[in-house]
């Protein structure tokens, strides 16, 4: 049995309706979820609960002028986001609506006035304890 081919990398991707993403800007990472342990009279556990993961999507867009980016944070059931790789069959992920939007803006001298966008899920689990607030999907043809 052969292993189905996999399409590394999102190459140039599309973000939030943005299409002009700065290359390799676009990162997906993970905040694990703190251990609590329950202990009993001397110290031993008796059992230990993980809160769910929360994932942490960043990318950087050119801008002409800070107000171009809305900088800002915002908390709200309308913020979703969802990165759509370039390539057929490359993996993108959906940040479920009610995650946490930042925009900031920063400088450098190689891609001037820069705007930081950041979206965090909340760790949102369903009945069986599945994350519910990411989702990860092949782009079709």
């Amino acid at each position: 049995m052969s292993e189905p081919t996999k399409v590394l990398g999102w190459g140039k991707c599309s973000a939030a309706g943005f299409t002009d993403i700065i290359e390799n800007s676009c990162q997906l990472s993970v905040e694990e979820g703190q251990e609590q342990e329950a202990t009993i009279e001397g110290g031993s556990a008796e059992g230990r609960k993980k809160a769910p993961d929360k994932y942490i999507l960043t990318f950087n867009r050119r801008v002409a002028s800070a107000e171009e980016a809305a900088i800002g944070f915002t908390e709200s059931e309308s913020n979703a986001v969802t990165v759509v790789p370039e390539a057929v069959g490359a993996i993108g992920v959906t940040l479920a609506a009610g995650c946490s939007k930042h925009v900031a803006v920063k400088f450098d001298s190689t891609d001037g006035l820069v705007a930081v966008y950041t979206y965090k899920t909340k760790g949102v689990t369903g009945a069986n304890g599945a994350l519910t607030d990411i989702t990860f999907q092949a782009k079709s043809a």
